[in-house]
Formats: C-alpha cells, structure tokens, sequence
C-alpha cells in the first residue's frame, strides 16, 4: 500500500511529540516534519514542492498568550502569515491536498453563559491576540476550501489540553512544579492567578486522537470542537493537584498572574467530532496525576544528580 505523504508543522512541539507516534502507529503515513520559519514564503515552498504533501497537518503557531500580548505583530506573522504561506503554496502545487489546521477553542472569547456549551456555530469574539490570530487564519483557510479545487481544509478548535511533557510556563505543570517544589522545601504557599474560571481539559492523547479522526473524516470547511464536554474550575484541579502532595499548601494570590479580560466559563460541545466516531478515552483525574508523578519523578532525580 503506497503511504500517505504527511507534512507537519510544529512537529517538534508539545503536541507533535504525541502525534508523530500516533501518525506512525497506523502504517499508512511517510511523515515529514517542516523544517525553519513558516513566515518564510521561499522556505515553505521549497519544502512543500519537495514533499508534495497528500496530508498536511498545521500546528505550528505562537501559543502562550502572554508572549501574544506582548508581542501582537509577531504573534500575527507566525499564525496569519505562515498559514496563508501554507495555503496559497498548496494551492499553486496544483495538487490535491487534505489540510488539518489547529486552530483554538480561544476563538470563541466571551460568551454569554446561556450559550453554554460553545458550539461551532457560536460567532467568535476573541479577546486577546492569539484568539484574533486564530480566527484570521481560520477565515483564510475556509476561503481556500471554497475556492481552491486542490485544497481542502478541516478546521480543528482544541479546548485546554494537559499531559506530559508540556511547558512549564502552561498552568497545569507550572502548578505541578510550584507545589512538588513547595513540598521539599518544606514551604506551604504556592503562588496562583485567578482560580475561578472554568476550562474543559483533555489529556493531550485525546486531542490526536481527534486530528487523527478528522485527517480520515473530517469535511473540508467544516470546523470541529476537540474537548471532554466537561466544566472544571481551576481551583478544583490546583487543589486536586495539592491532594496529590500530601501536604496543606495554601493559596496566595499574584497579581502579575491575574490575565486581563479572562473568560470566566469555557466548556464545550464534542457532539460533531463524536458523529464521527471519536471519544474521550482519558479522565480528568487520572491526566492530573500522570502529569504530577513525572514531574516530581523528575524533580527527584534532578536533586540526586545534584
């Protein structure tokens, strides 16, 4: 069986290191990683024209909201900018392609809480720069699956996604490494931003699974929620996380933490992802404590190298 040449950018990141496995796993996929600056037109069309992709898989982006916020036109070069270098470079190959493009859950912004849980059909309303990033790539990838008879391109929105191997800067594992680091210390606070908001997360394996199903299934245009349909505080996951420790760490609020314009309540509906077979095989609870004992299993070891 001839395999499918597969393109992904990003793929040296949080979540390529989980999808190049699972990419490999089904045997039907050459897999290429991109190579150097996505903002580089003559860069992403000599690869592309070298790999001659059937399948290309977007993750590449500038994902921290923070480092959006400080840097917008940055921010706005690697997300619009390379997506649209990826787009109109397939499109002059002239050869049919399936594109995946990760888009984020952050696109819907603020909501009324009555639209709760957030549909693909919602109208969007970003609130900081990564989001506006986001959704202007997404309406430069629905125009080139309207117009391009060689492109068709699946829109995916991932929710919050957890699991090993994550930056540290991402608010699981920074709370992970505050509270082990605590613990040995012998110190019983921890800093924390606003603990209120609620989030949907999903263990990151779940996440692949979900590009994998709309790489086979997905319907050009369309665009596809990726979450466990579930509602957490971060309160209750800090707190899960410092039951973990078994220690009574307390909470202390830091300004510099606190986002500005933060949406208070995020969840979302997998109903369309699951019509086409996906499901949430990984619990809340057990993604929690998989993160916590590799980091402190880390931590650990750093200290006997020490």
């Amino acid at each position: 069986m001839k395999k499918k040449q597969t393109l992904v950018t990003g793929a040296s990141g949080f979540v390529g290191s989980y999808l190049l496995p699972a990419l490999e796993s089904q045997g039907n996929h050459e897999i290429h990683s991109f190579q150097g600056d996505i903002r580089d037109l003559e860069t992403v069309s000599k690869q592309l024209k070298e790999v001659q992709p059937d399948i290309l898989i977007h993750l590449a982006a500038q994902a921290f909201v923070p480092s959006a916020i400080e840097n917008p036109w940055e921010t706005e070069g690697i997300n619009v900018g390379g997506t649209l270098n990826l787009l109109e470079t397939l499109h002059r190959l002239q050869k049919p392609c399936k594109m995946l493009y990760v888009s984020s859950a952050d696109v819907y912004g603020k909501q009324n809480m009555d639209v709760l849980p957030l549909e693909e059909t919602l109208l969007p309303n970003p609130v900081n720069p990564y989001a506006g990033s986001k959704l202007a790539a997404e309406s430069y990838c629905r125009q080139y699956a309207k117009y391009s008879s060689y492109v068709s391109v699946v829109i995916a929105r991932p929710f919050n996604h957890i699991g090993i191997g994550q930056r540290k800067e991402f608010v699981i594992p920074n709370f992970c490494t505050q509270i082990i680091e605590a613990k040995y210390a012998g110190k019983k606070e921890i800093s924390v931003g606003d603990l209120q908001p609620t989030r949907d997360f999903s263990h990151v394996k779940d996440i692949v699974d979900g590009y994998l199903t709309l790489i086979e299934k997905g319907e050009s245009g369309e665009i596809y929620n990726i979450c466990s349909g579930e509602e957490r505080s971060i309160r209750s996951m800090v707190e899960t996380l410092v039951n973990f420790s078994g220690e009574d760490i307390r909470f202390v609020v830091d300004e510099s933490r606190v986002r500005v314009s933060e949406t208070s309540r995020v969840y979302g509906n997998n109903t369309k992802l699951k019509s086409l077979g996906w499901k949430n095989k990984h619990s809340l609870s057990e993604t929690l404590k998989e993160i916590y004992d590799h980091l402190e299993s880390d931590f650990l070891r750093s200290k006997q190298v020490d």
